[in-house]
């Protein structure tokens, strides 16, 4: 075997099979660890998050699964043979067609399957069930036909119910987060009798819930898209599948939509929705002259059928508009921008910590000055080597470590996980004011900040520095104004404002592990809407805080962080009053971390 200077084989079959020879695998590229009105403020935040992500390169998406691969990509199949077999069959196609593994050719190369295809096109076309021989496991495209109920084609349940959480997390917080009279319904009354009272109080004999016509059918319609999509990405049956007039894919949307129905009426009616957060439909009230208690069989309904009619406009736009917009260019903006054809996919990959743009069908790799679509392995083959690494050990590791092409290869120099440049977003909540230096009462505060960091010192293995500055994309602040009115419509204010924290320093421990300890301090200033904590106030507000907190790594390049933050506002008296707040926030936050481009 002959080796270039970069420690790779010269040529695609005989890399193929270095990475073969590794270890079996047997892998699954797609299986991944409200009010809506005001959902598009918050996609917006988020896919400037996703965008932030691809620049760790991490934006190849659904490789192995397409009957193509993008240029210096040789798929390895998602083990339908022994490894050694499969890995023979990959480097014998590579041979015949003498394509370089790693070379600079723009051309498009066949999956070593492709002579299996027409069992998977007349399974599709005639409705034919796919029968893999025995002992043998089913690729991932193969699944919508597979009639052996293969350990491969099984639902991700827990990715599934993990995605549906977070995402009834953030519908319920919103909620929350928003609405004076969901949080004073919330913490009134017995919580558990007014939860019983509002599902029984339900109105079955009427159709309008007297909620506005955005709400009820575009905002639960755009809800029912989301959670059919979140189900799509976790069904081996149906995430590979574009828009088609065949069995499997209606099959596939009709389950997607039992999900959604079965979501739809866990909001209204269940323990974790608008029947205990906010206690919708346990008390009357009269609004715009009009008695109601904002119930009926509207969002039962537009929320699962609406959500099918969305899901099936975003698979025609994804399947003849957005593919070709990808092919033109794959600047990670622009690609974040076409993702608002199809919003409700790009928000379900968002909810899984995938780019808003990641595709289980194809690859999309976005072009930035830390990644480019075509270079590098596979997403397959980097799951294949990492399975090596995990299983192997020893000499199978070293052999991994030297196939990494600089692409995937992390820094020299680099220990542990994480790596040199963090992007990360988090969100706060601060419900007990504190009186260290300001002396404004009972002020909830919070803030959804969008972070940076930057490592510039490691000692040894013990602890680092990061530079780490902020921008605070929204900060909402909230303070009793009582008046003598009776009015329980103005008893308190609340506004928002923007701003960035350019100082910015954090201090992390034990940076080899993947549960990190730090601390962290920031200053800037956040601008309001409007005079805040008093009429003689000011709308502008300086900020510090000090705290910690702990990151948890995924995987080597995505952390999960909870937190918490002392935090002091305070117009440092350019008004004539300044009353200044602290504010307890706890928080948790999402990062990203990679090494190119330092």
């Amino acid at each position: 075997m002959i080796f270039t200077k970069s420690g790779l084989p010269s040529t695609g079959a005989e890399r193929v099979r270095a990475c073969g020879s590794l270890a079996p695998r047997r892998q699954d590229p797609a299986d991944v660890s409200g009010r809506i009105p005001w959902f598009g403020v918050v996609m917006v935040a988020a896919a400037l998050l996703g965008t932030a992500s691809a620049a760790m390169g991490q934006s190849d998406g659904g490789a192995g699964i397409s009957g193509r691969v993008e240029a210096g990509q040789a798929e390895l199949s998602d083990a339908p043979l022994p490894a050694e077999t499969a890995v023979e069959a990959v480097a014998n196609r590579l041979e015949g067609q003498g394509s370089p593994f790693g070379g600079e050719s723009s051309s498009t190369v066949a999956t070593a399957f492709e002579g299996g295809a027409p069992a998977w096109n007349a399974g599709l076309a005639g409705g034919a069930g796919f029968e893999p021989q025995a002992g043998h496991a089913v690729e991932l495209k193969d699944c919508p036909t597979d009639l052996t109920h293969a350990h491969s084609c099984r639902m991700h349940w827990k990715n599934m119910l993990i995605s549906s959480s977070i995402f009834l997390a953030f519908e319920n917080g919103g909620n929350l987060y928003t609405g004076y009279w969901y949080r004073w319904e919330t913490m009134h009354g017995k919580w558990w009798d007014r939860t019983i009272d509002s599902a029984a109080s339900w109105r079955w004999d009427r159709w309008s819930d007297n909620n506005p016509f955005l709400d009820d059918y575009v905002g639960h319609p755009m809800m029912g898209a989301i959670t059919n999509s979140i189900w799509i990405q976790n069904d081996p049956k149906g995430m590979t599948l574009e828009l088609g007039n065949n069995r499997e894919y209606w099959r596939s949307r009709m389950r997607a939509m039992a999900w959604s129905t079965f979501y739809s009426f866990e909001w209204k009616l269940g323990p974790i929705g608008e029947a205990s957060v906010g206690h919708n439909g346990d008390h009357y009230f009269t609004d715009k002259g009009v008695r109601t208690n904002e119930t009926g069989w509207v969002e039962l309904v537009t929320t699962p059928v609406g959500g099918l009619g969305w899901t099936l406009a975003e698979d025609y736009l994804d399947k003849h508009v957005v593919r070709a917009l990808e092919e033109k260019s794959r600047n990670p903006l622009l690609l974040t921008a076409y993702q608002f054809l199809t919003p409700a996919r790009g928000f379900a990959n968002i909810l899984r910590f995938r780019p808003p743009w990641y595709r289980d069908g194809r690859i999309v790799k976005a072009q930035t000055m830390w990644s480019d679509p075509g270079e590098g392995l596979s997403a397959s083959t980097q799951e294949a080597m990492k399975e090596a690494r995990a299983q192997g050990g020893g000499a199978a590791a070293g052999s991994a470590e030297g196939l990494k092409p600089a692409a995937l290869a992390r820094a020299s120099d680099w220990e542990g996980p994480g790596g040199r440049h963090e992007f990360g977003a988090w969100w706060g909540v601060s419900l007990i004011s504190g009186h260290i230096w300001g002396y404004a009462k009972d002020v909830k505060y919070m803030p959804v900040d969008l972070r940076y960091s930057y490592e510039f010192y490691r000692y040894r293995e013990k602890w680092t520095v990061r530079y780490a500055p902020e921008i605070t994309a929204i900060a909402l602040l909230d303070w009793p104004t009582p008046n003598k009115t009776g009015n329980l419509f103005n008893q308190r204010t609340r506004v928002y404002g923007s701003g960035v924290s350019p100082v910015g320093f954090q201090w992390g421990f034990r940076p080899l592990s993947k549960v990190q300890p730090f601390l962290a301090t920031n200053g800037g200033m956040v601008y309001y809407g409007d005079r805040v904590l008093s009429p003689q106030g000011s709308q502008f507000m300086y900020t510090i805080d000090y705290g910690g907190g702990i990151s948890f790594f995924r995987h080597g390049t995505q952390a999960v962080t909870v937190g918490y933050r002392y935090q002091h506002l305070s117009n440092a008296n350019i008004s004539h009053h300044n009353p200044g707040a602290d504010a307890n926030t706890f928080y948790v936050g999402i990062a990203r971390f990679g090494n190119k481009g330092r």
